[in-house]
C-alpha cells in the first residue's frame, strides 16, 4: 500500500515518496507548498459544500452550486471529489471523528484534574464545537440521518460509541461514590438524547447562547435533576416504577 502524508484533518494528501525523493531542499519546499495549496483548495470546497448542504439538504444541493460558491472550475472540483456524496461523506466523517475526539475518558491519575472538572471540559468541548459550527451541526442532526440506510447506520454506530463513553464515565462515578447506583446504559442514553435535543433547539436561538451557561445547566440537570430534594423526600411515598426486564436497543 502506498504511504501517504495526510495534511490536515480533512485535507488532500501526497505520497511520502514525493518528499523522500526531492532532489534538494528547494524541491522539498516546493512540494510542501503544493501540498498546502491542495489542502487549502480542498478545505475551500468543503467549506462551501457545508454551507450548501446545511441550507438545502443533501438532495436539493448540487455540485453546480458548490462550484459557484467556491469560485472554482468544474474540473477543479473533480480533482478532489468524484461525487456529491463523496463531499458529504467527508464532512460527516470529519464531524463524527471531531466529536469523539472531544469526549475524553475520565482519568484518575494523581496529577489529573477532579473528575467533575474533566466532565465539564468534555461538555464544553462538545457544546462549543456544535454551536460554533452550526452548518456542520445541521448536517449531523437533520440531514445525515434521513439521507439513506448507510448514513443512518453510521450515525447509529457513532451514537453507540458516544453512549459507551458516557456509560463508562457513569460506572466510574458509581465506583467513586459520585454517581448514584443506576441502570447506566439507560441513563447514558437519556443524557445523550438530552444533549442532542438541547443542541438542536439552541442552533436557532437568538442571541447565541453562552456556552458556559449551557454547560452549567447540563451539569445541574445531570447531577441533580429538576426536583427539589427535600420536597421529594417529604412527598409521595409510592415506589418508583420498576424497570425490571427493560433493555435499550443500543
Amino acid at each position: 500500500m502506498e504511504e501517504r502524508a495526510v495534511v490536515g484533518p480533512v485535507a488532500a494528501s501526497l505520497p511520502l515518496a514525493s518528499f523522500k525523493n526531492a532532489d534538494s531542499p528547494s524541491d522539498a519546499i516546493r512540494i510542501d507548498r503544493a501540498a498546502r495549496l491542495r489542502e487549502d483548495r480542498r478545505a475551500q470546497i468543503l467549506q462551501k459544500a457545508k454551507e450548501v448542504f446545511a441550507e438545502r439538504g443533501y438532495h436539493n444541493a448540487s455540485i453546480a452550486e458548490i462550484i459557484l460558491r467556491a469560485g472554482i472550475a468544474r474540473g477543479t472540483f473533480y480533482l478532489y471529489f468524484r461525487t456529491k456524496r463523496e463531499v458529504f461523506d467527508s464532512l460527516l466523517t470529519y464531524t463524527l471523528e471531531a466529536l469523539l475526539d472531544r469526549i475524553q475518558v475520565i482519568r484518575l491519575s494523581p496529577d489529573a484534574p477532579p473528575p467533575l472538572g474533566q466532565l465539564r471540559d468534555n461538555l464544553r468541548r462538545v457544546i462549543s464545537f456544535l454551536l460554533d459550527d452550526t452548518a456542520l451541526s445541521h448536517i449531523l442532526l437533520y440531514h445525515a440521518v434521513t439521507l439513506d440506510t448507510e448514513s443512518a447506520e453510521r450515525l447509529d454506530s457513532f451514537y453507540r460509541m458516544a453512549t459507551d463513553k458516557l456509560e463508562s464515565s457513569l460506572k466510574l462515578g458509581i465506583t467513586m461514590g459520585l454517581v448514584r447506583p443506576c441502570r447506566t446504559r439507560l441513563v447514558a442514553a437519556a443524557l445523550l438524547g438530552a444533549v442532542k435535543e438541547l443542541v438542536g433547539q439552541l442552533l436557532s436561538a437568538t442571541p447565541s447562547p453562552d456556552v458556559e451557561e449551557v454547560v452549567d445547566e447540563i451539569l445541574e440537570f445531570g447531577l441533580r435533576g429538576v426536583v427539589v430534594p427535600i420536597r421529594w423526600m417529604g412527598g409521595d411515598s409510592r415506589p418508583a416504577p420498576s424497570l425490571e426486564g427493560f433493555t435499550l436497543p443500543i
